[in-house]
């Protein structure tokens, strides 16, 4: 069963790695060719007047929404140099061209849209003329008939698209709704060129579409859909290729996941619940890093808790009618056997096996070519050293002529410095000489240390001078200080100012006799002293004035301010 299912996606693998061979054995990059993984876009599908398809209570905008910012989370957390880029991260309108837009204006590595699928069925009536049953039909505006469906609560799983080399037979409807939201853009006809959504017809030029990121993109594909089974226990239903607009203007590896059916009642409360929806992001985070690794070249176990993340157990809903459904879907990409002739699947073997050995022969081509182009760049490695180390062996020589010739124009110039008594000059000039590396340096040490010696002596004297100007300057100062404070209470007895004053800054006291008063604040001059009185005013002390003191000691106001203000 799991070979049929991805059939398909083994021949386009081969056919495409032949291509990559064949176009590739043209240019040999002289760089490594992995492919770095440094920005990646991520799409939360639908947004603003466009829900998406809805559940009972869930909407596919916010969950998409939800799992998408887990998602870039998780990135964030774990690989600081990856640049995380959402295409929206609130509940916003944003037109498909510029999803696309968003990710080939900022050259990102990978495009990751997310959104949740929907069910329908068709409503059943019965024909007048045959009496049998049939589907309900109408017609739309260009006289095309179309199947009037109900919600279908019965298939569930998840699955990943693609863009492939052509559109699917069956799978139609999920590139229809998918690309629907054009049809709510503004002049969205002109803008995507006359393209129809709804139109099958539309999607003949797209179905020509090949890309050289068509593997990789495939790749993570399977990554992702494997997590989804291992990990979060959905039903894998599948990659698959599908003509979706975003990922074919996309100008990198790009994949489309639907997450989970919103139409589906249990499936809807997994992805509407915060549980279902971490673990599908830690799904699309652990495929995420295999697919960086692999890009990268990285062989890494891990070994963290998203990793041993514990697995749910596999989803069954509706098991017996979810077969049924599965089998109508699937019937575009699993032939029924019975009409399958036994000649033709043994030619399509033969093929595959025999592009399967070109492929291999391509490849072990190129590793012959890169081991001769590898042997000739070493040899031609050891070639360039000799040449090297007999180019370097005559300029040592002449280097060491050039450093004694340096060293002794340098003691003859500090030599000069320090006869005229500049120690500084003369000091630099010996360091200088001391530095540079040859075998006798007693003569640069030694001045050293004697030009060191003088400065001292000289620094001490410096210092000693500075020392006997500043006391002189600090007993001028205390012989001379003044200070303004605001005294604003007046008690018989001494109080704890913090308990009695507790609004009060700064609170010192001074006694009078017996009597205690009581100041608040230090000032250099009138005008701060009175500053800090107009607020102690609107505290309540209204009757707090500004008094002067000299060394401690209260003085004349007026006579503070003359010697202060002269």
């Amino acid at each position: 069963m799991i070979v049929k299912k991805y059939k398909f996606f083994i021949s386009l693998l081969v056919s495409q790695v032949l291509l990559v061979l064949v176009f590739s054995s043209f240019h040999v990059p002289k760089q490594d060719p992995k492919r770095k993984v440094k920005t990646i876009v991520i799409d939360p599908g639908h947004g603003g007047k466009d829900p998406g398809c809805n559940g009972v209570s869930c909407k596919e905008k916010e969950v998409a929404l939800a799992v998408a910012l887990k998602f870039g989370k998780l990135i964030k957390e774990h690989f600081k140099d990856v640049k995380v880029i959402y295409t929206r991260t609130t509940d916003v309108f944003v037109e498909l061209e510029d999803r696309a837009k968003i990710a080939n204006d900022n050259n990102a590595d990978l495009f990751i849209s997310i959104h949740c699928n929907a069910a329908g069925k068709p409503v059943m009536i019965k024909d007048k003329k045959t009496g049998k049953m049939r589907p309900k039909t109408f017609k739309n505006s260009k006289g095309k008939l179309i199947v009037v469906e109900t919600v279908n609560p019965e298939p569930y799983g998840s699955e990943t698209y693609v863009m492939g080399l052509k559109n699917e037979e069956g799978k139609m409807k999920v590139a229809q709704r998918e690309n629907s939201a054009m049809l709510l853009e503004d002049n969205y006809e002109s803008k995507y060129q006359g393209f129809d959504p709804n139109s099958e017809e539309s999607y003949i030029i797209m179905s020509n579409y090949t890309s050289s990121y068509v593997i990789q993109s495939a790749g993570l594909a399977l990554k992702i859909q494997e997590q989804y089974s291992k990990k979060a226990g959905r039903l894998d239903k599948g990659v698959h290729r599908q003509s979706i607009w975003v990922l074919w203007r996309t100008s990198m590896p790009s994949v489309l996941t639907e997450i989970g059916y919103l139409t589906n009642p249990e499936e809807e409360k997994f992805l509407g619940s915060d549980k279902g929806q971490t673990y599908i992001a830690a799904c699309l985070f652990r495929a995420f890093r295999y697919y960086k690794d692999e890009q990268e070249g990285v062989k890494k176990i891990y070994n963290d808790e998203i990793e041993n993340q514990v697995p749910l157990p596999q989803e069954k809903y509706s098991v017996s009618k979810e077969n049924a459904v599965m089998e109508n879907d699937s019937k575009s990409e699993n032939i029924a056997t019975d009409k399958i002739d036994s000649s033709k699947i043994e030619d399509d073997n033969e093929n595959e096996k025999k592009i399967i050995a070109e492929a291999e022969a391509k490849i072990k081509e190129k590793e012959r070519n890169e081991a001769i182009a590898k042997e000739k760049a070493e040899q031609k490695a050891k070639e360039e050293a000799l040449k090297k180390n007999k180019a370097d062996s005559i300029a040592s020589a002449q280097q060491k002529h050039n450093i004694d010739k340096k060293y002794n124009q340098l003691i003859a110039l500090a030599e000069v410095q320090l006869k005229n008594k500049k120690y500084n000059e003369a000091l630099e000039m010996y360091q200088k000489a001391y530095n540079i590396d040859v075998p006798d340096k007693q003569l640069a040490d030694k001045k050293i240390k004697e030009i060191n010696k003088i400065l001292k002596e000289q620094q001490a004297e410096i210092a000693k001078q500075d020392s006997l100007k500043q006391n002189s300057i600090k007993i001028d100062e205390n012989k001379n200080r003044i200070e303004f404070k605001v005294q604003f209470a007046t008690l018989e007895n001494e109080v704890d100012v913090k308990t009695k004053f507790p609004n009060v800054n700064d609170v010192w006291f001074y006694k009078v006799g017996s009597i205690f008063k009581y100041t608040s604040g230090s000032y250099k001059n009138m005008q701060d002293a009175v500053k800090q009185q107009n607020k102690l005013r609107e505290l309540g002390y209204k009757d707090c004035f500004v008094a002067a003191f000299k060394d401690g000691k209260r003085m004349d106001i007026n006579e503070a301010r003359k010697i202060v203000e002269q």
